[in-house]
């Protein structure tokens, strides 16, 4: 079966409508990912996409922002975007780990392409 151009489109177009990925999640754990990881390994905190747009036809950026408040104190080693209904759409697991302090802010922007 083939996916035309279009089709793609309508998809990524989706994403912002009422398909709705709704937040996105960080985590402390650096376990490996898998395709069939339902959740973060270790969630501490979620928070609400502020941004989405089309970047093309067949882009979407997605972008939540986390306060010192929010964010300080955390050890982030991973992150994901979730539906209204909870389902994890990715998992992006960090080489490293970022430590938050009371003086920083965290933005994250996840990019879905789809492509042919």
């Amino acid at each position: 079966m083939g996916i035309t151009t279009t089709a793609l489109s309508v998809i990524s177009a989706n994403m912002i409508g009422s398909a709705l990925p709704a937040y996105i999640a960080v985590g402390t754990s650096g376990t490996t990912f898998t395709s069939g990881d339902t959740a973060l390994a270790v969630e501490t905190d979620r928070n609400q996409i502020n941004t989405s747009s089309l970047t093309t036809p067949e882009e979407v950026t997605l972008v939540a922002n986390w306060t010192p408040l929010e964010i300080s104190g955390t050890v982030l080693k991973e992150y994901g975007v979730m539906t209204l209904g909870s389902s994890m759409l990715n998992r992006e697991v960090l080489a490293g780990s970022l430590v938050f302090t009371w003086e920083q802010e965290l933005q994250i922007q996840q990019t879905f392409k789809f492509f042919i």
